[in-house]
């Protein structure tokens, strides 16, 4: 198996951005983005860029989307935490269960969002400021919570979305215990997994009657027959595994992001759970290499060409592998250039005057302008004129002779 780990660099940084936050400040300078791993919401106590260092650290070519593209799909492993309540749509289940039909050694990751780290954040740290910066944190937990809640009341207390089901109207709840083949070497007290929803994995008939099955085109149902309760607490499911004993495909299921997001990637029994998740995407005979996560806003959009194609600006080379690699460091080192090469820097130099006793640059200024008369005679009188005044003689002068008729 892959040996999933994290790098110590990465924990660090984690450890740093949190604690560089600053304790009792307003929420503004915390970042609280969902789901991402790339752009200004990276570092975010919600973020996945940890996971993702983690898949990276295990020798998977990581990269980010945010719609369902050809491009996505011709990934090994696919990971999604959606920002909203929603589970995935029939066209979007449809489409990944085509996806893993295609090929063998592929997984699907689906992580629910009934979890913000930020609530957790403002909580710990309430027990670390001064007394005098106390109720300022009580009122950044609190607008937490509230903004929380006001997505998470909106929705259902309970849906199918076929590949599985959720209940919300259950109390909030840490878990105590934990259950299942990940559960090994991991201590449970020292973990912070909490629970707002039950998730329920399907059974043989419910996984049938979500589909038609009578239906030629019907996506490839047998590939989630049989399920596995990887992580559990009690007779709940935390991380449920969905697949097949005819395929080495399969779809990995987790309650919520409790223990997978940055801020809680800071514990290192949730690492442990986390390399479990990146050990389980490589199958015993396929050793997949690429990994997608899929960073969603709302719905899912799903495109049948990539968004962009070749040939429009003529600069999609840049775009390419390996090129797109160093593209940003030859812009800076050309722009570097340009700045050492053209501007002038300071003040500007004084030229030296030019020096009007020098008696050769008279001459060589009146065989220019004799030059360019473009008449060799006129040219020759000049000069003898010029020597007969210098001797004393007296000039001789051409009265009736135009210039250029002796040439």
């Amino acid at each position: 198996m892959i040996g999933a780990r994290i790098s110590r660099w990465t924990v660090l940084l984690l450890l740093v951005c949190t604690l560089a936050i600053g304790c009792g400040r307003k929420s503004d300078n915390l970042q609280t983005g969902y789901g991402k791993r790339t752009g200004n919401q990276a570092g975010s106590v919600n973020g996945t860029k940890a996971l993702s260092e983690m898949f990276r650290d295990a020798g998977y070519y990581v990269r980010s989307y945010g719609v369902v593209s050809p491009s996505l799909l011709r990934h090994d492993v696919i990971v999604w935490f959606p920002d909203s309540f929603d589970g995935p749509t029939p066209e979007f289940r449809d489409t990944i269960l085509n996806w893993l039909n295609e090929e063998e050694g592929r997984t699907f990751i689906y992580v629910g969002r009934d979890f913000d780290a930020s609530i957790e954040y403002w909580g710990d740290v309430l027990n670390k400021v001064d007394p005098t910066q106390k109720f300022d944190v009580m009122r950044q937990r609190s607008l937490a919570i509230e903004s929380f809640d006001k997505l998470r009341n909106y929705q259902s207390p309970e849906v199918n979305y076929t590949l599985y089901k959720i209940e919300r109207d259950v109390p909030r709840r840490i878990a105590s215990s934990l259950t299942g083949p990940w559960a090994k070497g991991i201590d449970a007290a020292k973990t912070k997994i909490e629970l707002r929803s039950r998730m329920i994995p399907p059974d043989e008939d419910s996984i049938y009657e979500g589909f038609n099955t009578y239906d030629e085109d019907a996506a490839p149902i047998h590939l989630v027959e049989d399920t596995e309760i990887l992580l559990g607490t009690g007779k709940e499911a935390i991380v449920a595994r969905l697949g097949s004993d005819y395929s080495d495909n399969q779809i990995i299921l987790v309650n919520n992001g409790s223990f997978l997001l940055n801020l809680p990637l800071v514990n290192p029994e949730h690492r442990k759970l986390a390399a479990k998740l990146v050990n389980q995407c490589d199958p015993a005979y396929y050793a997949p290499d690429s990994v997608a996560f899929l960073e969603t806003e709302g719905g899912v959009r799903i495109m049948n060409a990539d968004q962009s194609t070749d040939g429009n600006s003529g600069w999609e080379w840049l775009s390419k592998w390996p090129l797109n690699l160093v593209g940003l460091q030859m812009a800076w080192w050309l722009i570097v250039l340009c700045f050492a090469l053209y501007p002038i820097f300071g003040r500007a130099k004084r030229l030296p005057s030019a020096e009007t006793s020098d008696f050769k640059k008279h001459i060589d200024s009146v065989g220019d302008l004799l030059q360019a008369t473009d008449d060799h005679g006129y040219a020759q009188l000049r000069i003898q004129q010029y020597h007969q005044v210098m001797k004393g003689d007296t000039v001789y002068r051409r009265s009736k002779v135009r210039r250029g008729e002796g040439k």
